[in-house]
């Protein structure tokens, strides 16, 4: 007997209208106009011969069809997913896609990457450098690194303000640790030979100190972790990005606080010493993150024991 299914496109709109409760919201999940929801439904309930959602005023809901049809559709398309998954992931080749912050990629990832082809060059790995939200329910991405914290933030710890709630994906995303967030304090040879060196965290308040659009307290909490409760002067330049504030600070304009692991190349090269032998942990840290239903898919695997290995070689 021939077996009769229902349209896949209608099922894979009804599913994403059913979970959002919202044609639009499902229109704008799948790229395609309201209207052709709408369409897509209406041939889904002719072929059911019946309704699966109440249209309302300004809002949809399922009607007792539509409850019964939508966990069992929502499933089918989540073993769907896991068993293409399955099958991608035995090809060793193609292109990964990795969202990073600009900063940790020009100075800690890039550098390292040409490794990473040379073992394995059937895998392309295409950067996306922002520091824009991840969401990992639409955008086309394979896994991201992002700094912060997955749980409360000690009020001990210095904070940090770009953190994970920027990452959309809940329950379905794995959070791998990969490196500390520890600040310290940088500054050009020829800037503390011009201003005098700096013995101690009160010197700190006669320099000019550079400060991070993104993490406006990491002055005032650095000093605050070393015991100097007075808030630093906020005078000085601003950036938005970390490589910014390494780069004024190499041009001898002030004094910078950096993650260490971003610093270290410029320290390694002379370009930048660190002014305070102090380190700070932050409240987070950087983490790799991705989808469950990929994170064991062989180039994501592949990727992933790549860069852990490089993580734990600093």
């Amino acid at each position: 007997m021939q077996r009769r299914f229902p349209s896949l496109n209608a099922l894979r709109t009804f599913e994403a209208a059913a979970r959002h409760l919202s044609f639009s919201m499902a229109a704008e999940e799948l790229n395609v106009t309201q209207a052709a929801v709408s369409r897509q439904i209406k041939l889904l309930e002719d072929d059911f011969g019946t309704a699966l959602f109440n249209r309302l005023t300004r809002a949809v809901e399922l009607t007792d069809a539509g409850r019964r049809l939508f966990p069992q559709v929502s499933d089918a398309f989540h073993q769907l997913e896991l068993a293409s998954s399955q099958v991608w992931g035995n090809k060793g080749s193609g292109v990964l896609t990795v969202s990073v912050l600009p900063t940790f990629s020009v100075k800690w990832l890039m550098p390292r990457l040409l490794d990473f082809s040379e073992l394995h060059p059937d895998i392309e790995v295409h950067l996306v450098n922002t520091i824009a939200p991840v969401n990992f329910e639409r955008a086309e991405v394979d896994l991201a690194i992002r700094v912060g914290s997955t749980e409360s933030q000690d009020s001990n710890l210095s904070q940090v303000e770009i953190d994970l709630l920027m990452v959309r994906g809940g329950e379905a995303l794995i959070y791998q640790d990969l490196l500390p967030d520890e600040m310290i304090a940088v500054a050009s040879p020829d800037y503390l030979a011009r201003h005098g060196p700096i013995t101690n965290v009160y010197d700190l308040q006669h320099v000019d100190l550079i400060h991070m659009a993104t993490r406006q307290n990491a002055w005032a909490d650095y000093l605050f972790a070393l015991g100097l409760k007075a808030p630093p002067t906020q005078d000085g330049p601003s950036y938005g990005h970390f490589f910014l504030s390494l780069q004024a600070a190499i041009e001898g304009r002030g004094v910078a606080l950096v993650p260490e692991i971003l610093g270290k190349a410029d320290l390694r090269s002379g370009l930048l010493v660190q002014a305070l032998p102090q380190k700070v942990q932050s409240a987070g840290a950087y983490y790799l993150i991705g989808r469950k239903s990929g994170w064991k898919q062989k180039k994501i695997r592949i990727f992933r024991e790549w860069i852990l290995d490089k993580a734990h070689r600093i």
